[in-house]
């Protein structure tokens, strides 16, 4: 098997399970309304099994790209396909609320696995031409999970049930795992050097999911009723600040922090980016059809130019990253974006011709963002250090999507009951009553707002990387 044709078979492993991560949370958010009523579940429950996915990959990723450096990212690639697809599997079969839980979690411990190392091999693979491409394919992948979601999952839902969507999901990272025996059957990365030690990691691991889960658990419950979660949270920060933050054990290594403008610039604006632009897609659906009084299926399509934008731009603005550097294109996409934004605080009252507009423009500037950014942070480091700037970079974006949900639920809140705002968000409210349509335009606008605010910032932090990257 030549180099080329071994490299485009590693880059549709990587990029089968790009797509499938972002579908299946997707498609959870989809079908909670179907699980609750399954499992006779009260608000509480129901309104956690989205975030209980996102948990793990906000919290897991330098960890596991931490032993993905010193074990080898290919056999830790196919584990986490495996976890993934037996986790999707078994929670198809879930006979109790408890259970569905267990597997959804495992099924975001596996795709953290998945999403922490997919990136790293095919920067890996790639490391002598067109990263930034391949990059590119690889962020369309995500794209396209996030597209065909709300219409394969919801075609599922709606005729073969929720369980439906955990036994597509499961399947496919079978398949996946299948075909990694054959496309990385000749290869192995992992650290040339000394192994370096997963104390540090295992601490910050421990540190971010008990914030996160005080977070996730403190949007639905409150967070005065959650701060029972702190301590623990306190406890793993001092055993990362005692053990993980010098020597063999430190959870990243300090040469990709101190000096490395670009590293550290790049992740920053990824934070930045999904911190102001994850939970529109959430927020465009509920202003769509309370507001404007548009059809489930019609406000699908106005939403689609984004994720259709940005699948299409992907790979182009990765090609164009490996010619021209990734600086000022990603920093354009995140001006794009800030500037949309802002148009959409402005226009008042939108029409459905605004939205479908501006939200394009968003997808054009996250298109350009996206792959270009990612290549910069993996172009910044050395091969040895690929896992865990790999999943230092998924740490900061799915930290940002789990953050965009709840600061979004809190500015909606101020202007609305509590209970709607995290109903909304969760699946398990699709309306609200005219008394509160006022109010709601209100907090939409201020979301508005704040995420053209955060992705302004993010494009200059964008310009802040190192020359040529």
């Amino acid at each position: 098997m030549n180099d080329s044709v071994s490299r485009r078979l590693v880059l549709t492993t990587t990029s089968i399970s790009a797509f499938v991560t972002p579908f299946l949370s997707s498609a959870i958010a989809f079908a909670v309304p179907r699980i609750g009523v399954s499992f006779h579940l009260d608000f509480v429950q129901v309104a956690l099994i989205p975030m209980v996915y996102l948990i793990p990959l906000a919290s897991f990723m330098i960890f596991f790209g931490r032993i993905s450096d010193n074990v080898g990212r290919v056999r830790i690639f196919r584990a986490g396909l495996a976890i993934f697809a037996i986790a999707s599997i078994a929670a198809s079969f879930s006979a109790s609320y408890a259970f569905l839980i267990a597997m959804v979690f495992l099924a975001g411990l596996g795709s953290a696995v998945l999403s922490t190392n997919s990136t790293a091999i095919v920067s890996y693979v790639y490391s002598r031409g067109g990263r930034g491409f391949a990059l590119g394919i690889n962020a369309m992948s995500v794209y396209l999970g996030l597209t065909f979601a709300p219409f394969l999952g919801g075609i599922l839902i709606e005729f073969t049930g929720w369980r439906s969507v955990f036994l597509f999901s499961g399947p496919v990272g079978l398949a996946a795992l299948a075909l990694s025996a054959v496309s990385m059957r000749n290869i192995e990365i992992r650290r040339s050097t000394t192994a370096s030690g997963i104390m540090g990691p295992a601490f910050l691991a421990g540190t971010i999911l008990s914030l996160t889960a005080y977070v996730a658990l403190g949007d639905v419950t409150g967070f005065l009723r959650s701060a029972y979660i702190l301590p623990v949270a306190a406890v793993f920060l001092i055993l990362f600040i005692r053990y993980g933050t010098h020597g063999a054990g430190e959870a990243v290594p300090v040469e990709m922090l101190r000096g490395n403008r670009t590293f550290a610039a790049s992740n920053l604006t990824a934070l930045l980016n999904y911190l102001s632009t994850f939970s529109i897609v959430f927020i465009f659906s509920i202003y769509l059809q309370v507001i404007l009084h548009v059809s489930p299926f019609m406000s699908g399509i106005l939403i689609l130019p984004e994720p259709v934008f940005m699948v299409a731009l992907s790979p182009v603005a990765g090609k164009l990253s490996d010619r021209f550097g990734s600086r000022s294109i990603a920093s354009a996409g995140m001006l794009i974006i800030g500037l949309s934004f802002l148009g959409l605080y402005f226009i008042h009252p939108l029409t459905r011709t605004n939205i479908l507009a501006l939200l394009g423009i968003i997808g054009i500037g996250f298109g350009l963002f996206s792959a270009p950014n990612t290549n910069s942070v993996m172009g910044s480091v050395s091969r040895d250090n690929s896992g865990t700037a790999s999943g230092f970079l998924g740490t900061m974006r799915f930290t940002g999507q789990l953050f965009s949900i709840v600061l979004a639920t809190m500015i909606i809140s101020a202007y609305i009951p509590r209970s709607l705002t995290v109903g909304m968000f969760s699946g398990t409210v699709v309306t609200i009553t005219p008394q509160y349509f006022s109010s709601f335009s209100q907090g939409f606008r201020t979301v508005m707002l704040i995420s053209a605010i955060l992705s302004l910032v993010g494009a200059a932090t964008s310009l802040l990387k190192s020359r040529g990257r």
